[in-house]
């Protein structure tokens, strides 16, 4: 596949950016935040959930059939 049409689509775009004045309104801070944070709570779950997991493909066979809790 050639190159040449990537690089020069991508020269044009390059050169026909145009400067931009923008702001981040306080909305925009606290979204990222949220974001943020429920990023690492999500983590945190699948994290959780996949030690409980690992932990069970280790554990014996043997204390599968003697575990009270089932």
């Amino acid at each position: 596949m050639k190159k040449t049409p990537f690089l020069l689509i991508a020269y044009f775009v390059w050169v026909s950016e145009t400067r931009v004045d923008a702001y981040l309104d306080p909305g925009s801070g606290s979204m990222l935040v949220q974001l943020l944070l429920g990023g690492v709570a999500g983590a945190a779950v699948i994290m959780k959930l996949g030690w409980q997991r690992f932990k069970d493909v280790f554990r014996s066979s043997k204390a599968k059939q003697t575990d009270p809790n089932e």
